[in-house]
Formats: structure tokens, sequence, C-alpha cells
């Protein structure tokens, strides 16, 4: 329903322009992984960067891979193993993966005399076993030293699908892109990849994105067909980087794929749930007897691709936004759901996209007023105090200031200086406590769970900028390492004293102790940007502080009889209330500020 808010400010102003302000956008809250867009260059390339940036990163900065097929069973063209190795592959194949790895680790790493065929053989072989034993990082820095070989490697190519098997289980944080990176994309056509050539094609774009090679990265990512599960993602991230090549129009294109796909996915879905209907208790009643529910994975599945729709949504936004289109803007905005991760970011972006709409719409300049202070007022719900939008209150004073209303708009700085100076010494307090990424890491798991030492403002402000969904990944893969360290310590003691158990103990400590600093410089990463941003807007607000002052001096005698503001145009669907101090979740991102201008004609 539609809420009238009557929260307008006391104080009454005349006409101004801060020009200054113009080419100020706004920026989110967290830092996004994902670049901005581009600058303007002509043609269908796209305008400056949009409030926001660009299209979000995907969920927790994962791939967010679909339910992938198991890898694939391959060894090389001979008729298998002989010896020991032979012996072993019997124990993998009979599933006792255990003492399979004890004994190929023996061949591979010389505990027992071989030839440099089988020490190659047993060493992927190895990689193998550990993936089975679910200890996915420990074969990953297996696979790594076949990868680091390169061809010369007997079995350099058939690591490669067992490194898109990885990337599925491990973070990204992990770095598993990085090794498919190795290889060259032509060899994506070898018959050895049938099974899982989708999966490397879109995996190896990603690795291209990341490097800033976006044309092949959209070489690759353009090369999953429609059919499969990772043709949504593609899309997502080829549509990301044809805006890095300033391509806006296919850029749009391959978004919209994302929403066509996803429409298809989930009509797909309910002709089945229909079909399926006449069939539910005989279903229900096998699915007992055998004790089988659905998975989580079938869920994340659904789940990722709904986000990958919110994603394109937002994408699509800032790039109408750039181009002027910003009643497209607005509507692709009104698509992503309160429940999205995304909507706090959208709603910021749509109160700058009707802050500017005035300058293609002048007439009806007081509506969008009205809705972008709406905007802003939902923001400022008590639901959200664990977010930081410092960009936020500059939209307020400036929105205030094209209304002549110059009272309000100073006490909108006001209200700037007295909560973002000290929130910036608070975060730069952080990083003086702890000046080595190690120490941070640590302080930083104690500031996200709520349980570290520091004041509680500061606690609240560094939390905020610790919920970055990129830098999720980096304290996933510790999570990861703990998780296979704690496994080991089950493991059995032949295991453990066993030559592989010592060489899964080097790793997993020299990869624990790596990923731990890394995650602490990715903390240190937002926290400085953060403080950054409140030092940028900082500046911007004495700017806009000036500019007030000045123009409160020229107002003189205020008009007396201002102009009343517009009514909101409601449909059926909606209804106004006046806003009586209260917020409902309901109501979050419809309300309307009610704001008349005091500027003379």
């Amino acid at each position: 329903m539609l809420r009238t808010s009557y929260l307008a400010a006391r104080s009454l102003a005349s006409l101004g322009v801060v020009a200054l302000l113009l080419g100020g956008l706004p920026t989110t809250a967290s830092a996004s992984a994902a670049p901005p867009p581009p600058p303007p260059s002509g043609g269908d390339k796209a305008p400056p960067p949009p409030p926001g940036g660009a299209p979000p990163p995907p969920p927790g900065g994962e791939a967010g891979a679909p339910p992938p097929p198991p890898p694939v069973e391959q060894v090389s063209s001979d008729a298998g193993g002989t010896g020991i190795v032979g012996e072993a592959e019997a124990k993998y194949k009979a599933g006792d993966y255990e003492n399979a790895a004890i004994q190929f680790y023996k061949v591979a790493y010389g505990e027992i005399p071989s030839s440099p065929a089988d020490q190659q053989r047993a060493q992927f072989w190895l990689g193998k076993s550990l993936y089975k034993l679910e200890f996915y990082s420990a074969s990953l820095a297996i696979f790594d030293e076949i990868v680091q070989k390169g061809a010369a490697h007997p079995f350099y190519k058939l690591t490669l699908p067992w490194l898109a098997s990885l990337s599925r289980e491990l973070p990204e944080g992990a770095g598993v892109l990085e090794k498919v990176g190795r290889y060259d994309p032509r060899s994506l056509e070898d018959e050895a990849f049938d099974e899982v050539r989708d999966e490397l094609y879109y995996l190896l774009g990603r690795f291209y994105y990341h490097k800033a090679d976006f044309g092949q990265a959209v070489a690759l990512l353009s090369q999953v067909p429609q059919n499969s599960d990772y043709y949504i993602p593609a899309q997502f991230f080829l549509g990301v980087s044809h805006t890095r090549e300033f391509q806006a129009q296919p850029a749009v294109e391959a978004f919209k794929n994302v929403l066509r796909r996803s429409m298809q996915l989930q009509e797909a879905a309910e002709k089945a749930k229909k079909k399926k209907k006449k069939a539910k208790k005989k279903r229900s009643k096998r699915r007992k007897a055998r004790g089988k529910k659905k998975t989580s994975v079938e869920l994340s599945f659904e789940e990722e691709m709904r986000l990958y729709e919110d994603m394109a949504r937002y994408g699509m936004a800032n790039i109408f936004y750039a181009i002027g289109r910003f009643d497209t803007a607005l509507r692709h905005l009104d698509h992503i759901p309160i429940e999205s991760p995304y909507w706090l970011d959208a709603v910021l972006m749509a109160a700058w996209t009707e802050f500017r709409f005035v300058e293609v719409d002048p007439d009806h300049a007081n509506a969008h007023y009205q809705r972008t202070l709406g905007y802003v007022h939902t923001l400022n719900a008590p639901f959200f105090e664990e977010y930081l939008y410092p960009d936020a209150l500059k939209l307020k004073a400036v929105t205030y200031y094209f209304n002549c209303r110059y009272d309000s708009a100073k006490r909108t700085v006001d209200e700037f200086n007295r909560r973002y100076p000290k929130t910036k010494k608070q975060l730069q307090d952080i990083l003086t406590k702890a000046p080595e990424d190690f120490q941070l890491f640590d302080l930083a798991v104690k500031i996200r769970a709520g349980e570290s030492d520091l004041d509680p403002f500061a606690e609240e402000v560094a939390r905020a900028s610790l919920q970055d969904k990129t830098l999720e990944k980096y304290f996933a893969y510790v999570d990861e390492l703990e998780r296979e360290i704690a496994m080991f310590g089950e493991m059995s003691n032949s295991f453990k004293a066993a030559g592989v158990g010592e060489r899964i103990t080097e790793d997993l400590d020299t990869a624990l102790s790596l990923a731990r600093e890394a995650a602490g410089a990715q903390s240190r990463q937002r926290l400085t940007a953060q403080i950054k941003e409140i030092k940028d807007l900082e500046r911007e607000m004495i700017k806009v502080e000036y500019e007030i002052l000045e123009k409160r001096k020229e107002q003189g005698q205020l008009e007396q009889v201002p102009k009343k503001p517009v009514r909101p145009k409601v449909d059926a669907e909606h209804e106004i209330y006046n806003y009586n101090g209260e917020y409902w979740q309901d109501e979050l991102g419809y309300y309307r500020y009610k704001v008349n201008s005091l500027c003379k004609e």
C-alpha cells in the first residue's frame, strides 16, 4: 500500500543550483567486487557510473554453480595401473579411498621405488582419492602440482574436469579459477571434456573476466548453450563483461537472456508440478520408503537462479540510468523483491533515479522529489540499522536544496556530521588496533559475530563494512579448511601416521595460515574503502553546506503561500495512508515524503 510520509522539515528557502552535485554519483554502503560501469564514449557505449556501481557480484561472491554431474571418471588411455598402483586403483574402485590414498602417496612421492610413469599416475589418483575423502583443499594441492607441470604431465588434461568438480566444493577464495585459467581455451574441444564442457566454458570465462580480459571472457561465456545449467550465470557475467567493454546494447541483451531463461525454468517447474500432482501420494510413499528428501543442492540451485535474475535486473537498471532512461531503470528496480540481498542497493539506486528524473521530466518535479525522499525514508527504517548508507544523507540534503528548503538541508548536513566523522574515526581505530592482516582476521571474526570488545557503536559500524558479499568467500574458505582439519582428526591412526597424513597436515596448516591472512587483507580493503567513502562525502558535504548558507542569506522573505505538494497518484492496487511514525515491512519502498517547494518561479 502507498503511504504518504509527513516528515518534511519546518524551515523554508528559495531556488539554487549545486552544480558540483550533479557530477557526484551515489555509492552503496559495502564495496562490491564487481567493477563499475565505464565512462561515456559515444554510440551505444554506457555513460557515467550509475548509483550503486556495477551489477552486484554473485551471492556470497561464489560462482553460483548449479547441481553438477559427478566428476568424470577418466584415466589414461592405457589398460590401467600395474603392481602397487594397480592394487591401489582396485581399492579406490572398491570405495576404500583411505587405504588407496596411503598407497598412491607412497608411489607418487618416492616412499616406494617406482617408475616416473607410475609416480605420475599415482599422483593423479591420489588427488582423486583425497577428493572422494572430502579433503578438497588437500586434493587441490595435489592437482595443482600437476597443473604446474603443464602438458608435460600425462594427466594434465584429465585434471581439468576434477578442477571443475573442486570449484563446486570449494569457495572461490581457494583459487580454483586460477588453476583452471592455466588451460588453453582451445583444448576444451577435446572429447575428454564432453560431459563438462559447458561448465569449463563458464569457469574459464569467469577466469578471464577477473583478469579483465573481457574479449576472451565474452568469447567463452557466449559458448555456454541455453539448455545448460550454467547458461544463466554465464549470461550474467557476459552482460557485465559487455558493460566493462563499453557495449551497452549487448549487455542489456545478455541480462534479458537471464530473465528469459529464468522465466522459462519457472514455467517449466510449474508445469512439472502440475503433472506430478496426480502422483503425489505415490511419490510420497516411495520417498518415505527410501528416506529420500529434496536436497539442499536442488533448493540452492533454484535460489541461485532467482538471485541472478535480481542481479540482471539491477545490471539493466544501471545501464538505463546511465543513458538517461530513468523510467525503464525504475521499472527494473521495482522487480527486485524485498527478500533479495540486493533490495537495499536497489532502493538507494531508485532514490537517485527519481532525483535525476527531474532533469527529463521537470513538470512533475515535486512527485519525483517526494519519491526520492520516500526511498531515503525507507533506508532509515530500524530494520536496516546494521547497514551504512551515508550517501543517502547527501541525496536527502540536495533534494531539500533543490526545493529551496535550506534549513532542512542544513539539518541533514548536521546529521551527517554528527554520525559519520565519528564512524570514520572508529573504523580507523580498528585498523590501528590490528596492524597485521592475521590480527585483523581474528578481530574481524569477532566483529562479524558481534563478540568483539570494541565500543558497541564501533562494532556495529565495522560489522556493516564487513558484510560485503564478496568478502564472504574468503571467510568461507577459512571455514572449509577448518572443517577439513577437524575431519582429519577423526581419521584412523594408520592414515594420520602415513606419509599422506603428514602431507595433508602440512598442506592444510599452510593453506589455513594463508587463507586467514587473505581474509584479513580483504577485510582491511573493505574498511579502508569505507573510510575513503566517508572522507569523500565529508568534502562534498562541506561544499553543500557552503552553498546552503549562501543561498539562505539570499533567500530573504519567504513566500507567504508556498506551493502545495502534488498528491501521489495511486492505482487500484494501492491506497494512501498518513505516516504515523511506525515502520511496517510491507510498506517499505512505497513511502512518499510530503515536501513542498519554496522556490520562487
